[in-house]
């Protein structure tokens, strides 16, 4: 995967993904060493103040990766080899140190971070975000030839593509004649000369509010127009209107600030401003599709007919249009780990079956109730994703306390029997790195199978792309058997409304959440959306598959298995063999909200199937 863009190349690194880095260009946000600052000499001292300070100095700050060789192509830096440097030459304090002694005025947030990539090797990452503009210009000592810091004169070091340079006298004169650092427009001035400085040679295009495309330049015009009468100024256009996703957006910015706004428009819908943090986290939420077309894929903010929406910094849910992966909004999601915003689809129900849904169903020996819930991940990157033993010994020991565990103890319990189902032991399916299948059962006293708890995994197959499939199912494999076990002849063992909505909550919580735990490329880090290559989507469904045992050649119907009553009325009861819907939804919902969606699938599937006059309080 080669990232684009400085926060994509930061969220790789972020999650140890250090290859990412691999054929991409150094540039104004990037650059690699291959080899540790020598910070115990002064002049590695001066080196490291400088590069941090030249990133200090841009509009976006930058990385400095040390442990990467590069190689030189067209007069570029292609970055071409990990060379990861040895722990032991790394002093953290260190670099903190120089960076916090060196550095004029002291910088915000600067982080120094260590990425191990075994035998006591690793890459050390130095993060210098965006700078507060009215800190800005950053400075360093003049370089004294001695490990002690000069405390008169001073040099500026700034970021110019791929390289650093020095500004000369005149430069920092000029500077020094705005009085920036007490002037009311000063940071304007600051931003302007900044800019001008790491701008290329040729002369920088003024932009204009509505862009150059006749097709577009009209409708974001009118909504400039709009906003001011609405006494809502986006600030200036700093880019053109450029064609994205299912539209066009062009970015503005009031001068002084660093956060600005994105006037976006597409067809069909009036044009909304968004924050840029918004915006930001918008591209990143979708970042994960395959052809890095995060807009394309997620969709713009919805408009409304009447007037130009904003989205402010401050929303807290933000409905989307959709893209390819259809319908679906940002919700701003508290999280431990730092991130602020997580997509969800809208879960529309559908009876649309995928190529996983016969997945482990063929047997010789079918059972007579199968209900399953199965998610299909669509993980952008799942190539290194395998099964560990480690992970294996870790999680399997707790099925039989899981909610999938406890729900087929429950089952018997119900029915007045206190039937322990067996350990949980490699099922048929197979086990090996790239998949898993592991079972308990109860069996009747003469040993016939009754009743079977299964967990089943695929890692990326080439008929399946790059999604991970995992599916948890509970099957009543013969009624007879079952009734023998629990020493009860008489009592009816369909399952009630109740405990399909009970299974359909543990099998969810398995399938989703569980099972991709084991994988060691996932991982709870993972499961975000930004590392989806598409909508991650739930199957549940219940059916009657084979004859009745003391009916030979009489197929089962769902009505034998499953007390149908609640449901009412449907003109197709006497048919049915299963019920069957499909839901795209985010892994990691909490327990409420994952209860609620639940209970909405399964009467929309119920109507489906012509109970149409069910009720949501059924479920």
């Amino acid at each position: 995967m080669t990232v684009s863009g400085l926060e994509r190349a930061r969220q790789a690194l972020r999650r140890g993904d250090v290859d990412a880095l691999l054929g991409e260009r150094e540039c104004a946000w990037l650059d690699v060493k291959d080899g540790v600052y020598r910070l115990d000499q002064p002049k590695g001292a001066d080196e490291l103040a400088k590069d941090v300070t030249a990133f200090a100095n841009t509009p976006h700050g930058g990385l400095l990766v040390v442990g990467f060789a590069a190689r030189k192509e067209h007069g570029e830096e292609i970055i071409e080899v990990l060379n990861p440097v040895p722990r032991r030459l790394v002093n953290f304090d260190q670099y903190r140190q120089v960076i916090a002694a060196r550095v004029l005025p002291a910088l915000r947030d600067v982080t120094v971070e260590w990425i191990d990539c075994g035998n006591d090797a690793g890459v050390l990452v130095i993060d210098i975000p965006a700078q507060p503009r009215s800190s800005q210009l950053f400075a360093v000592p003049a370089p004294a030839g001695t490990a002690e810091v000069g405390k008169i004169a001073v040099a500026v070091p700034v970021r110019d593509g791929d390289g650093t340079r020095w500004l000369r006298p005149h430069e920092i004169r000029h500077f020094i004649g705005l009085g920036y650092a007490n002037s009311g427009d000063g940071d304007d001035k600051l931003a302007a000369l900044l800019a001008a400085i790491q701008a290329p040679r040729d002369e920088q295009p003024k932009y204009v509010v509505g862009g150059t495309d006749p097709r577009w330049s009209g409708v974001l015009r009118k909504a400039v127009s709009d906003l001011a009468e609405m006494r809502f100024v986006l600030g200036d256009p700093i880019s053109d209107a450029d064609s994205i996703g299912p539209g066009v957006a062009q970015h503005f910015r009031e001068p002084g600030q660093q956060a600005g706004w994105v006037l976006c428009a597409q067809p069909r819908y009036r044009p909304v401003a968004v924050a840029e943090e918004i915006w930001q986290a918008l591209r990143e939420q979708g970042s994960g599709a395959p052809d890095s077309d995060a807009l394309g894929a997620l969709g713009f903010p919805s408009g409304v007919s009447a007037f130009v929406r904003i989205v402010g910094r401050d929303a807290q849910t933000v409905r989307l249009s959709g893209g390819r992966w259809g319908r679906g909004r940002l919700l701003r999601w508290p999280d431990p780990r730092g991130r602020d915003w997580r997509w969800e689809p809208h879960p529309t129900p559908s009876a649309m079956t995928s190529a996983a849904t016969r997945s482990w169903t063929g047997s010789l020996n079918p059972p007579q109730l199968r209900a399953r819930v199965l998610a299909i991940l669509p993980f952008a990157d799942a190539g290194d994703a395998k099964l560990t033993p480690s992970a294996l010994d870790e999680t399997l020991p707790l099925m039989p306390s899981s909610a999938l565990g406890r729900f087929t103890t429950m089952l018997s319990s119900r029915r007045g029997g206190n039937l322990a189902p067996s350990a949980w032991v490699p099922g048929a399916h197979g086990n090996a790195s790239d998949r898993l299948s592991q079972i308990s059962s109860i069996t009747a006293p003469d040993g016939e199978p009754a009743l079977s708890a299964e967990v089943m995994m695929t890692l990326p197959l080439e008929s399946h792309g790059s999604a991970v499939i995992t599916c948890a199912e509970v099957r009543v494999e013969n009624f007879d058997a079952w009734s023998k076990a629990l020493n009860d002849p008489v009592t009816d063992l369909r399952w009630s409304v109740d405990e399909l909505v009970e299974f359909m909550g543990a099998a969810w919580v398995t399938a989703a959440e569980m099972l991709p735990q084991l994988i060691e490329a996932v991982g709870p880090e993972l499961m975000t959306p930004s590392f989806w290559g598409g909508v991650p989507r739930m199957e549940l469904s219940i059916s009657a598959e084979s004859p009745h045992s003391h009916e030979p050649g009489r197929q089962l119907l769902l009505a034998d298995v499953l007390d149908l009553d609640p449901l009412g009325h449907s003109d197709r009861r006497d048919q049915l063999t299963e019920l069957f819907v499909s839901v795209p939804s985010a892994p990691g919902l909490n327990p409420d909200s994952r209860r609620r969606l639940i209970r909405s699938v399964l009467v929309a599937m119920a109507r489906s199937y012509g109970f149409m006059h069910v009720q949501e309080n059924v479920f």
